[in-house]
């Protein structure tokens, strides 16, 4: 059974696919862009680590994150990212991965498809992308994609937020996740809480008045999204219910 903060992701993510509308030329088997420069919250691990249990494949995703290449511990989250520029600082934000081939690939196929986290989902292009050519995405699409990554940020406000591995490893030492004990180096997982960061709450939107005519009805479509009989919007604003 999924938990309450794993409903309202998979209801995230629902509006925002809604949403799309760009002419988009990705397609199965294009993977140019699969690296492991991924970031993700703990409500994302938890929900690929529910499949990988679903379907008895601990031993496979054991393998998969003994593949990681060199990650950075994140210092500045998104939600940090766009407080600071709503008080006006100067800041850039960083990438914390490497461009190493993602190990969930096979056959140039994402092999947790169904649960890839956010910052998969919402990377597309409007052209075909090769090695040494870059994606080519709007500027209110980029605009509408960071302002979903601070919603599900906040969804997971207090916990994990780091490199997909580094949060993948971090939460093998959860009771429901104990088969890894067995499969992983115990260094690994030492590893992968070193490098993970906390996710914080939403301070506010960067968006601009002229792009709120098109991300303004995204946001709504998310917050009014009804979970269990409440919308989102409620219950993100109650934090004892996603405690």
């Amino acid at each position: 059974m999924l938990s309450l903060k794993e409903e309202i992701l998979i209801g995230i993510y629902e509006e925002f696919e809604n949403w799309i509308s760009e002419d988009v030329v990705c397609s199965k088997g294009c993977s140019v862009c699969c690296s492991q420069n991924v970031i993700i919250t703990a409500v994302e691990g938890d929900l690929i680590h529910r499949k990988i249990r679903e379907r008895g494949r601990e031993a496979w995703m054991a393998g998969k994150l003994q593949e990681k290449g060199d990650t950075q511990k994140v210092q500045l989250t998104t939600n940090a990212f766009a407080a600071s520029c709503l008080q006006g600082e100067d800041v850039m934000p960083v990438s914390y991965g490497n461009e190493e081939a993602c190990p969930f690939l096979e056959d140039n196929c994402c092999s947790i498809y169904e649960v890839r986290p956010f910052s998969c989902r919402c990377f597309i292009s409007e052209k075909l992308c090769k090695p040494g050519i870059p994606a080519v995405i709007g500027g209110t699409y980029l605009s509408a994609s960071s302002a979903v990554m601070q919603i599900v940020e906040h969804l997971g406000q207090g916990e994990y937020l780091g490199n997909m591995f580094d949060v993948l490893l971090a939460l093998c030492d959860l009771p429901e996740n104990r088969k890894y004990v067995s499969l992983l180096p115990a260094s690994l997982a030492d590893q992968g809480r070193a490098k993970v960061t906390k996710a914080l709450p939403l301070p506010g939107f960067l968006l601009v008045e002229e792009e709120m005519e098109k991300v303004g009805p995204l946001l709504e479509a998310i917050f009014s999204h009804e979970v269990q009989g409440r919308s989102i919007e409620d219950i993100l604003n109650n934090k004892q219910d996603l405690s």
